[in-house]
Order: C-alpha cells, then structure tokens, then sequence
C-alpha cells in the first residue's frame, strides 16, 4: 500500500513552547514595594528567582550560582551580627579585627554582585538582538550602563519586561494574526 505523500502527519506534532525562559513580568513599583516590606530580603529574592530563567535566554553568557551563595553568606552574616549585637547591648561582639574582615567581604561581595548585573544587562542586550519582534526589524538594543550601576535588578526588570517579556508577546500576538 502507497502512502499519500500529501497527507496529514500521523504521529502528534507537538507546537514548541512559546515562552520558554519562564521569566515573567513585574512592575518595578511593586519591586520597591517588596523591597521594603521584607526589608531587602527581596534583593536576595529576586536573584535566586530570576537566575534560572536568565540562564534560558538565547545568549553565550550564563549566571554561576556561587555569587548568589557569597551574597546570601553576607546577608546571613550581617542578620545574625545584627542579632547578636541587639542581644549584648552595643558591646563589640567580633572585635577589630572581624570588623575590617566584614567591611572587606561586604566589599567584595559588592563587587561581585556588581559584575552579575552588568552580566545580565549583557545577556538581556545578546537576547534582544537574536529574537526579533518584528520580521525586518533591526533594532539595536544598547541598555545603559550607568542605570544599571545604580539602579541594578530595578533597571534589569525593567529591561526584562521591555526586552524579553514584551517582545514576545508581541511576537505571539503576529504568529496568531497572521
């Protein structure tokens, strides 16, 4: 028996998932709002949640899990320092010499978290060039460096929404027009 060469597929043909870094969308007042109400823990929050999705996106670069680690060390580090020094009444509970190494390693710290951010403001820009919103569209995706120095996962998100998340619901809204 001859098989009609014009004939449906048999077998279940599967539609790929249409968002598949699983980032979603947040506005960034109720980050702040977040911000504040569990008093900076959702910086911390925010990181461990995002960091599996930014790894998806289509660029080369992708988030190591140790400064997320170093950055919860500190933020332990500094709440049971906190604690203690609330329990002994002001007294020097670590010393000089455990004050300087606070003061280096929230340093470093700093640092490192500074350099995971530029890395996803580099992932965000790699992601937005590779997926277009647009069939002839070229748009050149620049994120400013000096707003995510200060302005860090505020800055992000807003690109997240902007660049990511925006444009590709905009895509799947062509895919169903069209």
């Amino acid at each position: 028996m001859e098989t009609n060469p014009y004939a449906p597929p048999q077998g279940r043909v599967a539609d790929p998932e249409a968002v598949s870094h699983g980032l979603k969308q947040r506005r960034v007042l109720v980050m702040i709002v977040f911000m504040i109400i569990t008093l900076g823990m959702y910086y911390l929050l925010w990181w461990f949640r995002r960091r599996p999705g930014l790894n998806r996106l289509n660029s080369p670069q992708k988030l190591a899990l140790w400064p997320l680690l170093l950055l919860t060390a500190q933020f332990v580090a500094q709440f049971v320092l906190g604690v203690i020094a609330g329990i002994t009444q002001g007294q020097d509970v670590i010393g000089e010499g455990g004050r300087l190494f606070m003061t280096v390693f929230q340093l470093a710290v700093g640092i490192v978290i500074i350099v995971q951010t530029f890395k996803i403001k580099d992932m965000i820009e790699d992601h937005a060039q590779r997926v277009q919103s647009y069939p002839m569209s070229f748009e050149q995706v620049k994120l400013s460096g000096l707003m995510t120095f200060f302005f860090s996962i505020f800055y992000l998100q807003w690109a997240i929404n902007r660049y990511v998340v925006g444009t590709e619901s905009h895509v799947e809204e062509i895919a169903r027009v069209s």
